[in-house]
Order: C-alpha cells, then structure tokens, then sequence
C-alpha cells in the first residue's frame, strides 16, 4: 500500500471456544498488518475452574511470552490503549462458550414472519425452545405455558407486515408477556420486538417493566422481503447480556475494555468476513464457509455482500454427537467407514469424543470414525442451510449447491491430525460442490478475528488474508451429474501450465483424479464436460479457466451429485480407500 503502516494500532483478538481460548497478537511488520503471536489454552468456563478468566490469561501469556510485550497490568486486566512496549491499541472478543441460548419464536405466520424470526435467531448460537404463530392451535393459555415450560433466554416477537397485522401480533405480545411475569424475576427473558413498526409503542406498554425489552426495525416488512441486519444488532446486545450472566467471570473480564473493544459471537464474526469476501471475488459466484465446532457447525454463505448465516447449535464434534444418532442411523455411518469398525467401537468413539471434545484420534479406526461423523455433521448443515438460500439460487441450481469461489473451511477435526487428503475428502464429501472453486483451510482459525476486527481496522483484515496463515488446499472441479453407471467418461480437460507443460485428461463417473499443480504455478484449462455435465458453465456447456496451484494441485471430481454411495457399507470402504489414494493418502 502507499501509506505506510509503521505507527498503525496494534490489535488483540481473544476467542474464546467450547474447548479452546485463543490470543491472537496482530501488529504492522515491514508496514505490513501480521500475525505476530498466538496463545493457545483450555477454557476455562466450565467446571473445574468456573473462571473464563483463567483461560483468557493462559492464552495472553503465551502471546507475552513469544513477543516480550506485556500485554496485562497488575490486576490482570489488559493494558489499553498501548503504553510504551506494553498493552495493546485495540480489542476484539469472540465467543461460542457455553450453552446454546434457549430462544423463543413468535410471529403471525410461520412461512412469513416465524420464519424470518428463526433466521434471525441462527446468526448466533441459539436453540428454538418454542413457536408461536396463528396455526400453532395453543391458544392464549397454551402459549403462556409453552413459553413458561421453555423457561427461554431471549424471545424474539416478530409479525405484521408494515402497516399490516396489529391485533394478531398484540395477542403474541400480550401472551409473551404474562409468560415472562409468571418467571421469576433474574430468569425473564430478554424480549426483541422486529415486527410491525406502527405498533411499536403499545408492545412497549405491554411488555416494558415486565420483562428487557428491545426494538428493531421489521424483520419482515413487506411480503417476500427480509432485512435481518437491524435486528440483528439488537439480538447481539442480548447475545452480550445473557452471556455476562451466564459464564463467570465473563462480566468482570469485560467491564474494563468497555468502549475500547468489540464482542461478537464467534459464528456472527465467521459470517462478517463471509460477506466482506463476497464483495472482493468473482461476483457471479458466492463465497462459501463452514466452521466446525465442537458445540456447532456454522455455513455462511454470499453473494455481493448479502447471504445466509446459520448456526447450527447442538450439532457439532461434541456434546450433540449422541443426538446425531437420532437423526443419522448406524447404517449410514457405516457406509462413510474406509475400514471396518465394530459398531460397538463406534459408538464408544462417538460417546467418548461428545464427553472430551478436546481429544485427537489416536487410532486409525478413531480417525476413520471422526472423519465420518465430520462428514455427516457438515452434510447436515449445508443441506439445513441450502433450505434459506436465495430463491433464485436454488431455482438455478435444483437440488446441487451453487457455485462457490473460494469455499473456506476451519474447524480442528480439519486442522488437527487429518493430512491434506483427509481434511479436502471430507470437505468434498461433506459440502458436495459444484462447479469450479478452490478450498482454503483457515488452519488458525482466524477468520472470526477478522470479522470482529473488520470496523475497527479493516485494513488488517485485507492483509492477513493475503499472508501464508490461510491453506490453499486444492482448486476442484466437479462435474456433477445423475448418472448411475460408473466408468463413464463424464469430462475431457486440455491443461497448459506456467512452466509450459501441456497434457489431456478424461474424467469418468465414479472417479476422483489429480493433476499436480505447486503452489506459485498456474495452469490454463480447456473443459469439455459430456453426457450432459456441469463443469462450472451449465449443463453441457464448455469453457475455459485459469487456475492457481495449491498444496494438493487440481482435483477433478466425477463422483456426482449427490455422491451416491452402495447400500453395503463393505462395498463402500475400497471406495473411500481409492479416492483418499487418488488424493495423496
């Protein structure tokens, strides 16, 4: 850049996960924003230390250690802004700790305003306890009791269109609130209206001394019409609040940095540097990411600016693995096994890894059996999220998923233990691309920080993207099909590279192949898809890209979509085995 960067404020992001707090030191190196050091410590929210703070100062140390720059004063607190060769200038918090908040629904509609209500509630991570709407037959008595019985966090009221519903939707207020007066006092629920504006001052009346009351603007205000983004900043004060009650040690941490720091739920800061990117890359593509969590999965998807994000709470490598076995039978698992694994064995793994979600796979069978549950948690998430894309993106692309540039992934099941090969298979298998794009493995876990940071210095976060902290895994190409028949050509590719080496390829059904291209190359692509095929250009279509090279090249995949694997889970392993094979092992 033409402005230098030498006297630019220093940063200090602190994430603190289910399982793990991390600090994350960020300064100007050469004029240049970097990653200079990161902590990494146990959370200590929970039982036995019951203090957030234990672990914040574990990780904080770590960084002090590695950068010689005190970062904390004598009452442990952090220095800021930065004094001479201590503290720091600027702070960002992300959060995903804790219990998922119980959230109530209530609205006019449940394809209308319930639904935009429950949108809203998966930007951060929340639990639908209850869902109120006029086809719900509870009538005033049972929504009391619904809303008594889910003893919730949050309730968020939506309804109306503007200058539509009223009385509807002061029914849903009025049985809100007498809920929240029949709850004891310190448990009431933090109450967010986003419904019809006009009736704005009467829900107060109704609601307000009963219970915390918070306004948005409509989240649905006219028919076919979503705008989320004012109510979500509404829903992350109320995030903010419950979340200081509930985590010691959490309010007493925060109390100092008040107005000199940003706190976003880690999923809501995911999607933040989601939405940024969509505005930088190609902008007929969207820009993909997924986070896998202990606690949860997160897919944030966009287009120019404006997507999708959902969390998907109770879903993830952790205490919610016993659940998934409600949803997904043993059969299934199974089949996604490229070795045999006694059932018994699997659900010993599965058990043990939801009551140590910390843990790392120490056998080849254990890695097999997190790989396979990581695939079916993602799958689970993406298709739960492909339901609240744009219409017109689904109408384009049916059942398969839209085009993505780049897809980007984090999470440890990806980062800890899985070689390259493994974390891209799983990705592959768990998202079902479509098209041309490229997988980048957010190997630190960085993109939150990002997010967080992105008001405060935005500069940083364009430069750290930009550094070798992000892992360009493989650039794909899918050629998604229906076809049964395996051993089909499916694709011809001509490809020239940078160094001058030219060469043909064919792709047949069934089949995963890989054409080595090293990180600094690029290569030059002809692409004739056959039968029918979607290589990135429609059906059928032929075209041409350019690509870069990454740790495990460019990888062809002419399995279809979706992956359709045999019923007999024996069948599936050499399968599982050829393709992690075709990849590099």
């Amino acid at each position: 850049m033409a402005t230098s960067l030498v006297d630019a404020d220093s940063l200090l992001a602190i994430d603190v996960g289910s399982t793990h707090t991390r600090a994350m030191f960020f300064d100007a190196v050469e004029d240049r924003y970097r990653l200079v050091a990161m902590g990494v410590a146990p959370t200590t929210a929970g039982a036995p230390r019951q203090d957030v703070r234990v672990g914040i100062r574990q990780a904080l140390a770590q960084v002090a250690e590695v950068t010689g720059r005190r970062l904390t004063g004598n009452d442990g607190q952090i220095v800021v802004p930065a004094e001479e060769g201590a503290g720091v200038d600027q702070v960002v918090i992300t959060l995903s700790a804790g219990k998922p908040l119980s959230i109530v629904v209530a609205g006019v509609l449940p394809q209308v305003s319930v639904r935009s209500a429950r949108r809203l509630a998966e930007t951060i991570y929340g639990r639908l306890a209850a869902r109120l709407h006029l086809n719900d037959r509870l009538g005033m008595e049972g929504r009391i009791n619904a809303v008594v019985r889910a003893r919730p966090d949050a309730v968020i009221l939506a309804g109306g269109l503007e200058n539509g519903a009223s009385q509807a939707v002061l029914q849903m207020a009025e049985a809100v609130g007498l809920a929240a007066y029949l709850i004891p006092e310190g448990r009431r629920p933090e109450v967010l209206f986003a419904g019809n504006s006009h009736l704005q001052e009467r829900i107060k009346e109704l609601l307000e001394g009963i219970a915390p009351f918070y306004t948005a603007p409509n989240v649905q205000p006219a028919l076919g019409e979503e705008q989320l983004g004012p109510a979500q900043e509404a829903l992350l004060e109320i995030y903010r609040r419950v979340r200081e009650r509930q985590i010691p040690g959490l309010q007493d941490w925060l109390a100092p940095l008040r107005g000199r720091s940003a706190f976003y739920p880690t999923s809501y800061a995911f999607g933040r540097m989601v939405r940024f990117l969509s505005r930088v890359y190609d902008p007929s593509k969207g820009v993909l990411g997924v986070d896998v969590g202990a606690e949860a999965v997160t897919v944030a998807a966009a287009w120019g600016g404006e997507g999708v994000l959902k969390t998907v709470a109770g879903l993830g490598m952790g205490s919610g693995l016993p659940a998934l076995l409600r949803h997904v039978s043993a059969a299934r698992l199974a089949r996604w096994l490229p070795i045999e694994v006694p059932p018994d064995d699997v659900v010993d793994y599965l058990y043990n890894k939801s009551l140590h979600p910390e843990s790392i796979p120490l056998t080849d069978e254990d890695l097999a059996v997190e790989q396979a549950l990581a695939r079916l948690v993602l799958r689970t998430a993406v298709q739960q999220a492909w339901r609240d894309f744009p219409v017109q993106q689904r109408q384009a692309f049916g059942a398969w998923l839209p085009y993505f540039e780049p897809v980007l992934a984090s999470g440890s099941v990806l980062t800890r233990g899985a070689t390259p090969a493994q974390a891209l298979l799983t990705l592959l298998d768990g998202i079902q691309p479509s098209g041309i794009t490229t997988f980048v493995l957010d190997d630190n876990h960085l993109l939150p920080a990002l997010g967080a940071a992105a008001d405060l210095n935005p500069v940083l976060g364009v430069q750290v993207l930009e550094s070798h902290h992000f892992v360009p895994l493989a650039t794909v190409i899918t050629a998604a099909h229906r076809l049964a028949k395996t051993g089909a050509p499916i694709l011809r590719l001509r490809i020239e590279t940078s160094t001058g080496e030219k060469g043909k390829l064919e792709l047949k059904t069934g089949q995963l192949r890989v054409v080595r291209l090293r990180p600094g190359q690029t290569a030059t692509l002809e692409i004739q898809p056959l039968r029918g095929s979607d290589a990135g250009f429609g059906p059928g279509r032929r075209g041409s890209a350019v690509v870069n090279g990454s740790i495990l090249g460019l990888v062809l995949d002419g399995r279809g979509r979706p992956i359709a694997l045999p019923k007999d889970a024996e069948k599936c392993r050499p399968l599982h085995r050829q393709w992690l094979e075709a990849l590099g092992g």
